[in-house]
């Protein structure tokens, strides 16, 4: 009975270490945007820049508030994975199919079990948007 018993906890955490997802490097993010200069100037606006493990997508929320994601897919960033905006209200990654809410990066579909890594976006003034993390 005890041999079964401790069996099937090895087979369950063999079965449970399968599921692992890789974890994202960290990378250092700091970058400053001209807002007035992007897509990033309105309402729902979102722009791509480089920085971070696979680029960084910014979108704006409201007049003041502002997400910021590492574009590296959590389930597959290591084949090339990255998201892209869709409808101005998901964040989807075409090589594995999974799809992330664009306010707080968790996954609403698709194999991905992890969030996006999200990153610092504070307006200095009404012109000047700071990226870090």
């Amino acid at each position: 009975m005890r041999k079964t018993l401790l069996t099937g906890l090895l087979l369950l955490l063999l079965a449970a270490c399968g599921d692992q997802q890789p974890e994202i490097p960290y990378r250092k993010v700091r970058f400053t945007v001209s807002i007035p200069s992007t897509n990033l100037n309105y309402v729902g606006g979102y722009e791509y820049f480089t920085g971070g493990v696979s680029g960084v997508v910014v979108y704006r929320y409201d007049i003041a508030n502002f997400m910021a994601f590492d574009r590296a897919c959590p389930h597959d960033w290591e084949e090339g994975g990255r998201v892209e905006v869709v409808n101005s209200i998901f964040l989807y990654d075409s090589l594995c199919g999974s799809m992330f809410n664009i306010l707080d990066g968790t996954p609403v579909g698709g194999p991905s079990k992890g969030s996006l890594r999200p990153y610092n976006a504070v307006m200095e003034d009404d012109f000047m948007l700071r990226v870090f993390n």
